[in-house]
């Protein structure tokens, strides 16, 4: 009990404040849509930061007429340049998640509803104050997903809703095995259990768990250090030990475990891409997936949506059959042809009925963009297309760059590291701490 006491002292106090900058982090990172992430700014920081930003541009128009005239969408809103890209006005503070082209008109997918943007005129058209996370326009019709997880049909002529219908794909088409690369990032990034918000609520429980834990660890070392307030202390040891802190030993785990894996992601591809998880063995979420429509595609006549198996199409909106492999990111029609960006898995498109492989285009493209006939794929990950400059960094890069270590080092994710086995530890000896106390109370 005494080597317990001791063990889970010293770790705590030489790891606390790392726990705690992951477990806040974290939990503001699961929840991504909160406006205030990114109207939130800072300026003062190191220079090495800014270049993350780009990651949080979403969309991209060139106009056709002149190639001057530029627009770009994202989660800091949208922006215009018309002299190819020297300067950018911000048009809206609204995070845009894709920009899809129709004859003169753009149609914006957004934090509050669908908006059409046309000769300089931004304005809401349907669906306001929902949070639109694909997009599709069709010859008559506007398709869009909410939340990744019902379908909306307007008419385009008077945005009249025709229907409203979310997801329910039969068992048969939802037996397939994942890689385990899939499966550890559905995990870490709050998906991988249960569908709906379960699985998110599991992670922010560990999170707020941890984050209390830190705190009051913390406080209560410097109360018994400073031999001040001992009934604060008494108190505040009961509260510290306590069954909800046993009860998150589990999300706990699964963030410690999977945020190694991730932490060394690019090392241990080759083996997380060999390694498949049998559907048998899969928790519940992969047996419904109705929350985990990533992108969507209408022609008119077909509706087709991605998720992280890959692409389903119905007619009706209804009965749903399994057509293409591989987890559908993105999917933008052009000119009859549908592109389809992969996450973790090959781009393809899709062209007389039959899809391909594209080969030799960026992973994770965003958007593309027509340029005298041709095809270019935008991608952040690249450094050939123009983009806003921006002196500052949204709450959210800030975040991100603290829980993945980039904000200091490449070689930061060894601290994290330490911070997960150092966790590790604490789960252990707290557990039996509490287990010897409650046995003997």
């Amino acid at each position: 009990m005494v080597k317990a006491y001791k063990l889970h002292k010293i770790s705590g106090i030489t790891a606390g404040i790392f726990l705690l900058v992951l477990s806040i982090s974290g939990f503001f990172l699961d929840h991504d849509k909160w406006s205030f992430l990114y109207t939130t700014t800072f300026s003062s920081v190191p220079s090495h930061i800014l270049a993350s930003q780009k990651r949080l541009f979403n969309a991209y128009y060139q106009d056709p007429k002149s190639s001057q005239h530029l627009i770009v969408g994202g989660y800091r809103g949208l922006f215009e340049s018309f002299d190819g890209g020297t300067k950018f006005s911000h048009i809206s503070s609204l995070q845009i998640l894709a920009i899809i082209p129709d004859k003169n008109t753009l149609y914006l997918a957004t934090s509050d509803g669908i908006y059409m943007y046309h000769s300089t005129t931004l304005k809401k058209i349907a669906l306001s104050g929902k949070y639109i996370t694909a997009l599709s326009i069709a010859k008559n019709f506007i398709v869009a997903v909410v939340d990744k997880k019902i379908i909306f049909t307007l008419k385009k002529a008077n945005l009249k809703i025709l229907s409203q219908k979310s997801v329910h794909i039969a068992k048969k088409f939802l037996q397939q095995d994942i890689k385990l690369s899939r499966f550890i990032r559905d995990l870490h990034y709050g998906r991988g259990l249960f569908d709906g918000e379960l699985s998110l609520l599991v992670n922010d429980y560990g999170a707020v768990v941890l984050t209390f834990l830190a705190l009051s660890g913390y406080m209560i070392w410097w109360l018994i250090r400073s031999k001040k307030h001992p009934k604060l202390s008494r108190k505040l040891i009961k509260t510290h030990a306590n069954i909800f802190a046993i009860i998150a030993i589990f999300p706990l785990l699964l963030l410690l475990i999977t945020g190694i894996f991730l932490d060394h992601a690019s090392g241990l591809a080759k083996f997380m891409n060999a390694v498949s998880i049998p559907h048998v063995v899969l928790p519940p979420v992969y047996d419904s997936l109705e929350n985990d429509i990533w992108s969507v595609d209408f022609d008119g006549k077909v509706y087709r949506i991605g998720n992280r198996y890959g692409i389903y199409k119905s007619k009706d909106c209804k009965n749903w059959v399994f057509e293409n492999k591989g987890f559908a990111y993105k999917m933008i029609h052009r000119n009859s042809v549908l592109y389809i960006s992969g996450m973790g898995a090959p781009n393809r498109v899709y062209k007389n009925n039959q899809y391909k492989i594209l080969p030799n285009t960026p992973h994770m493209f965003k958007d593309i963009i027509s340029e005298n006939g041709k095809i270019r794929y935008f991608s952040t990950m690249q450094s050939d297309v123009t983009l806003p400059i921006l002196g500052s960094v949204t709450l959210y890069t800030l975040l991100l760059t603290l829980h993945d270590g980039s904000f200091f080092s490449a070689w930061w994710v060894w601290v994290n590291d330490f911070a997960a086995f150092t966790l590790l530890i604490l789960c252990i000896s707290g557990a039996i701490r509490w287990y010897v106390k409650a046995k003997f109370i």
